[in-house]
């Protein structure tokens, strides 16, 4: 059996913020003050989260370009408008798939020290095997980290309709993306992704 889970962020901070956070290890899982909570809230909120956090020895940079050549992701990750925006769509199969979706998670819960404000930004996670924002059934979440310079936690219910809305683009990126990919798979040449979606090159 396998799940279909998608990560994505809108993170304010600067270029240089943006640039510094690919190359730095990610943080330890401390950084995530309640992980225990992750469900809490949610659609899954009687679930038990897994216990196992860990940091990763690698960067996000490492981290996502070891995405690009794996056929059950497709990653969209760039600075755009002063902000960090990640798309990014995994297949988990079950019983596998709680360690590979904590490391994102984590991986972006690091970006929040490279903030150059106090705001507060977040973190969606929730299971879509088309690829689209929950704008319909927010209910569909499965957890919702809110990420700033002093750390994460995650946190319950709370509107979602203005953290959708900024992640607009960022999917509007991540369908011109599959249907590149789709396109490419129907001529049977795979392509490269396009590097405009990933942006590594820092």
């Amino acid at each position: 059996m396998s799940f279909t889970f998608i990560t994505a962020a809108r993170i304010t901070m600067p270029r240089k913020g943006f640039d510094a956070w690919l190359g730095t290890p990610l943080p330890p899982a401390s950084t995530i003050s309640n992980p225990a909570s992750m469900f809490e809230g949610w659609y899954w909120s009687s679930r038990e989260a897994s216990s196992t956090w860990t940091s990763a020895a690698t960067t996000p940079r490492d981290l996502l370009a070891g995405r690009l050549t794996d056929p059950t992701t497709l990653t969209v990750l760039r600075h755009r408008d002063g902000a960090l925006e990640a798309y990014l769509w995994t297949v988990g199969h079950s019983g596998a798939w709680e360690g590979p979706a904590q490391q994102l998670l984590l991986m972006l819960a690091g970006a929040g020290a490279f903030k150059d404000d106090d705001s507060s930004d977040h973190v969606l996670f929730w299971e879509d095997a088309a690829g689209a924002l929950p704008t319909r059934n927010e209910d569909a979440l499965l957890a919702l980290l809110a990420v700033d310079r002093h750390g994460a936690r995650f946190i319950g219910r709370r509107p979602l309709a203005d953290l959708l809305a900024g992640l607009s683009p960022v999917e509007e990126a991540f369908a011109e993306l599959a249907e590149v990919l789709e396109e490419s798979l129907d001529e049977g040449a795979p392509q490269p992704l396009d590097p405009t979606y990933v942006d590594l090159n820092a």
